[in-house]
């Protein structure tokens, strides 16, 4: 636990020079002000502003009715505020329109961005200790920032597949570094619990697969994809067709189907008690802003969690020609990876609530004992810095419109025009209608299905490529 230390007659309240007292008092009354009537201006109070602004785009995607998502979601790219998450949506649903090019083009958009919000600008980060984390540009969670390479690899898998194996490197460097990032950042002995995500070693085995030559890259591919999927019974398929050098028989090609199952993890507000360890991370911030020390008490403060919505399909059955084939299997526990990330660094966030909490008080206390206010006037000025803060809430934003898992099935069919048919499945059994789509296989070469299965009611989205 930190040492805590008041170093004024005020629990919260930082030392302050006598000779400058009214003029700082007067000023930190003005940014208290100012910061509540700029977050008024901005439409930021409350908890769920992103989520409230996002409802209406969301319930067009899950009704099928992509064209008017799309617009719903254009006008919420011209908040400053909102337009860098809401780009990840349009990528979505951009990919969903058949328009693989253009998702791909918005998530490098994301990727970039984000990269460069990485080393965030000291005036956000000061501006944001003012008010709360809502004033700061989006730079993403972590998961987002590893999925975004994932969707990266499949976008391009359903263009022309040139870059689909570097997007696969760039997301387990990616991974690495951000677990690395989240050690230090948490000043963490133990390594974040969160792992890598199955589908960049699958897609790079499937890939040097296809190269009818590159079975050893394939190979240890398929045998990292096994380590993390140990029960995986069709992962072993994989690496035992590997290992005998036959992409597919004479006469017959492949087709993948990758399933987008489930609505995915987004974003709530909580109340939360700072744990012992969040305390720790809170003081180096507050010592490192000014002259401020953590009281002997923290109340409950707003933060961010991640929630994940009930799922009434777990799988596609795929069938060809009328034969079942089988459910698909999921290589990306996106909702998964969302909780195991977020909670990896739920210290550093709560942190950096109770550090501004801390702040306000301090300037507050501080301006009090400048002033030497009494009776009315300091009634006033209590109620100044209850507003200030009452204008906190957690920031909400987030990558809305992910599936919940991304799962596959491999097909080896003989070469021609089949017919597949995708059913959506919870426990083995048919839970909605299924969308059936005639693909184009290549003697020796692999065809790519992209479907999208949100819930047993919505209608299914289905792209194909080659």
């Amino acid at each position: 636990m930190p040492e805590f230390v008041a170093e004024s007659t005020s629990t919260y309240a930082p030392a302050v020079v006598p000779e400058r007292g009214w003029f700082l008092a007067r000023t930190i009354m003005d940014c208290i002000f100012a910061s509540f009537a700029c977050l008024l201006v901005c439409g930021q109070i409350g908890c769920s502003t992103h989520a409230k602004r996002l409802a209406t785009p969301r319930n067009h995607f899950y009704d099928g009715r992509l064209d008017e998502c799309k617009k719903g979601l254009e006008k919420l790219s011209k908040s400053r505020h909102d337009k860098d998450v809401v780009n990840l949506d349009l990528a979505i649903v951009d990919l969903l329109s058949g328009k693989p090019k253009i998702s791909e083009q918005r998530l490098k958009l994301a990727r970039n961005r984000f990269e460069a919000l990485e080393s965030e600008s000291l005036t956000e980060k000061t501006v944001s200790m003012w008010t709360d984390d809502q004033v700061r540009s989006y730079a993403g969670e972590d998961y987002e920032k590893i999925l975004i390479h994932a969707f990266l690899a499949l976008t391009n898998l359903l263009s022309d597949g040139a870059d689909a194996e570097s997007y696969t490197l760039q997301l387990q460097a990616k991974h690495e570094e951000l677990v690395q990032a989240c050690a230090e950042r948490t000043k963490s002995n133990t390594q974040p619990s969160y792992t890598p995500l199955p589908l960049g070693f699958y897609l790079r085995g499937m890939l040097r697969e296809a190269t009818l030559r590159d079975y050893d890259d394939a190979i240890r591919n398929y045998e990292a994809t096994a380590s993390l999927l140990p029960h995986c019974q069709p992962i072993q398929w994989d690496l035992n067709r590997a290992k005998h050098g036959t992409h597919s028989q004479p006469g017959n090609g492949v087709v993948y189907v990758f399933a987008l199952v489930g609505r995915g993890p987004y974003k709530v507000e909580v109340s939360e008690q700072p744990t012992s360890d969040a305390l720790l991370i809170a003081d180096r911030i507050v010592s490192a802003v000014g002259p401020y020390k953590l009281p002997p008490t923290i109340a409950p403060i707003k933060v961010p969690d991640i929630a994940l919505p009930p799922t009434d399909v777990d799988a596609v059955g795929v069938s060809v020609a009328g034969a079942a084939i089988g459910p698909t299997y999921s290589i990306a526990d996106v909702g998964q990876l969302a909780m195991d990330s977020y909670r990896a660094n739920r210290n550093a966030i709560v942190a950096r609530a109770v550090a501004r909490r801390v702040i306000k008080k301090a300037t507050v206390a501080a301006a009090k004992e400048t002033m030497k206010t009494d009776g009315l006037a300091s009634v006033g000025m209590d109620i100044a810095g209850i507003a200030w803060e009452a204008t906190e809430g957690a920031d909400t934003r987030c990558w809305g419109l992910l599936p919940n898992d991304i799962q596959v099935m491999r097909i080896e069919t003989p070469k021609g025009t089949p017919s597949i048919q995708l059913t959506p499945l919870r426990g083995g059994r048919p839970v909605g209608p299924s969308k059936q789509i005639d693909v184009t296989v290549i003697d020796g070469r692999n065809t790519y299905v992209l479907c999208w299965f949100p819930d047993a009611r919505s209608q299914s989205q289905v792209i194909t490529a080659q």
